[in-house]
């Protein structure tokens, strides 16, 4: 769909004059996960809007301006277009080679640094852009995560020469709920948050966003404060939608009387258009903390789950 269709059909789906809804599978019931991933097989891959990483090792973009939404820019020199990579989006290193990306993670791991450059992959259903992390020389490691038991079963089949092969395992996969992420604690993902796919169909599933929904169906919000909890204050969360911030800004933050509220969990929200790609790249990084004692250190695992209680 291209982000023209989609904005027909969200005009008259979020128009104000109409209850009318689309047809969408309920993509917020964890339960429909596991019954479409039923059959599903190590070798299937479906990659949401037919691009993968690929295609944004390096890319033209157009900046949206947010003015309206009350993002205005602070820089009057900010670039309006340009050409860039993903990297530079989620500021983080992409070194020469994987060879070098694996031996930089050890090195950091050996040293008991307490930085560190984890990737966290909401909803990764069976993508291939974990893996395309890696190869493409990025550093992690790459937490691809979903709530469905039977998808990450064969994820973890699918690269099983990672999980147990590899001298230097950099890739985990965990089952868990994206509005709750129980399984990792605060301040641990010191990276990014990634999302391809997951908003963008939690919110054509959604009712008008001018509707009151309950506080069941509220997904994008609650996705919202859990990837703000484990984030490392500075780093970003980065999402893909052919929907405008029109609809995705109130989506994610809520109405305007909120407006003040997310800015001070959020010190930079921006939004651009993939020009090549169709698709709108949003970008928002999380704010410092003030006045709290924030505790960034790793354990010897690539990054920090909470530790599950002794079974008696």
């Amino acid at each position: 769909m291209s982000l023209s269709t989609r904005h027909f059909f969200d005009r008259i789906q979020n128009s104000s004059l109409t209850k009318f809804r689309l047809p969408s599978p309920p993509y917020y019931d964890p339960s429909y996960w596991d019954r479409a991933y039923k059959d599903a097989t190590p070798d299937d891959c479906i990659e949401w809007g037919g691009f993968d990483l690929n295609r944004l090792l390096k890319f033209r973009w157009e900046r949206i301006s947010l003015d309206e939404f009350g993002f205005a820019s602070n820089d009057v020199a900010e670039e309006k277009e340009g050409t860039s990579t993903f990297a530079e989006w989620l500021d983080i290193q992409q070194h020469e080679s994987p060879e070098e990306a694996s031996s930089a993670y050890q090195q950091r791991k050996l040293s008991n640094d307490s930085s560190n450059d984890a990737i966290l992959l909401l909803g990764c259903g069976n993508s291939k852009m974990g893996e395309q992390l890696l190869i493409h020389s990025f550093q992690g490691p790459f937490l691809q995560l979903d709530v469905s038991s039977k998808l990450i079963q064969c994820m973890t089949q699918r690269y099983d020469k990672y999980l147990k092969e590899a001298a230097v395992k950099r890739m985990e996969f965990i089952v868990d709920d994206a509005t709750e992420l129980t399984s990792l604690e605060p301040n641990s993902v010191g990276g990014a948050v990634i999302d391809k796919g997951l908003f963008d169909g939690l919110h054509c599933a959604l009712p008008n966003v001018n509707l009151e929904i309950d506080d069941g169906k509220d997904s994008i919000r609650k996705i919202m404060e859990s990837v703000h909890r484990v984030l490392q204050p500075s780093r970003p969360f980065v999402f893909f939608s052919r929907s405008s911030p029109k609809y995705m800004l109130r989506r994610s933050f809520g109405d305007d009387y909120e407006i003040e509220e997310r800015r001070r969990r959020w010190k930079d929200v921006s939004v651009i258009k993939l020009v090549d790609l169709d698709v709108m790249l949003y970008r928002f990084v999380k704010a410092e903390e003030n006045n709290e004692d924030v505790n960034l250190r790793v354990t010897t695992r690539a990054f920090r789950m909470k530790k599950r209680p002794k079974r008696n």
